[in-house]
């Protein structure tokens, strides 16, 4: 192949990295994403019958993630007694789909035991697994959705599948499996899934405003 060629081969390939790598990172739509990231600031910290406590993140661990902003905290409910973490994180598409519990959660010394499955929560959905220490000092269920617009979506492939959004949502919940679930047995209505059917109509509004 003449040189010529070569160089303008070299030249188009370049230009669709370029394009496909920006589009992933959404690094043409930095005032909407800053937009969006806003709007997480509108999720309340109490409502029904929950009420909450910040945990405060790592801002090298934000950076990592390249999460624009974030909610982190502990909801506790004053009659179940249940209490659960939640991390919601926003930023831009590509980095906030990459990352899935089995990797985050494997850095504090988790592992995922079985496989994920997927669960119908209001008009939404969200991969659920069950973490172990290998002590098995801690068990926990992690349950993990993505959105644009407060409807969370178990994707697939979360990169591919919100490729050109101009931000994206992620929320992690998290809790202390009970004595009877670290047995196996039966125990009853899931935490998790009454705290969703609860808080993401909130959410939904939140990210409306």
């Amino acid at each position: 192949m003449p040189r010529f060629l070569l160089i303008i081969v070299a030249v188009v390939v370049l230009a669709a990295a370029a394009i496909v790598d920006g589009t992933l990172s959404n690094r043409w739509n930095s005032e909407d994403l800053a937009a969006d990231a806003a709007k997480l600031n509108n999720v309340p910290a109490a409502f029904g019958r929950w009420t909450s406590t910040e945990n405060p993140i790592d801002p090298l661990i934000l950076r990592r993630a390249e999460a624009v902003s974030s909610v982190s905290r502990t909801y506790d409910n004053e009659i179940t007694r249940s209490r659960l973490s939640v991390l919601m994180l926003c930023g831009p598409a590509g980095p906030i789909g990459a990352h899935t519990p089995d990797i985050c959660y494997a850095g504090m010394g988790y592992k995922m035991i079985g496989h994920e499955i997927r669960k119908d929560v209001a008009d939404s959905q969200f991969w659920s697994g069950r973490f172990e220490k290998p002590s098995g000092e801690s068990a926990i269920v992690v349950s993990w959705a993505w959105s644009v617009d407060g409807t969370w979506v178990a994707a697939e492939r979360p990169r591919w599948e919100f490729l050109g959004r101009k931000g994206l949502y992620k929320l992690y919940t998290a809790r202390a499996l009970t004595q009877d679930e670290r047995d196996n047995r039966p125990a009853g209505e899931d935490p998790t899934v009454l705290f969703l059917t609860e808080f993401l109509p909130e959410v939904k509004k939140a990210l409306a405003n």
